[in-house]
């Protein structure tokens, strides 16, 4: 019986896509270096919902990367990566979705 790997493709992108969610609000470096915080700052836009603490809102804007890995997964989910990439990216999607669904009493 010929053992026959999922053929590397779009789905495949899915990984990357989810990859580049995470490395979003990672710390790089000695200078503990925040793409997401950068991106805000440039905007002037807040981090956290109550000045300097409250719910880190660069970990809710993630949620793009996540929607996006869903999708690409689904949609490809014969390629190489979708099916691992589908799950870990629904999961941080109602996971993002739970912590901005409850911002309410935060304000």
């Amino acid at each position: 019986m010929e053992q026959r790997r999922k053929p590397i493709g779009i789905g495949t992108l899915a990984l990357l896509v989810l990859t580049m969610g995470f490395a979003f609000n990672f710390q790089w470096g000695k200078e503990q270096f925040q793409f997401s915080h950068y991106l805000f700052d440039y905007f002037n836009l807040p981090i956290y919902t109550n000045g300097s603490q409250g719910v880190h809102l660069t970990f809710v804007a993630a949620i793009v990367f996540w929607v996006t890995t869903v999708m690409i997964a689904r949609k490809f989910h014969m390629n190489y990566g979708a099916k691992l990439a589908y799950r870990i990216g629904s999961f941080m999607l109602i996971f993002s979705v739970l912590i901005f669904g409850n911002m309410d009493h935060i304000r």
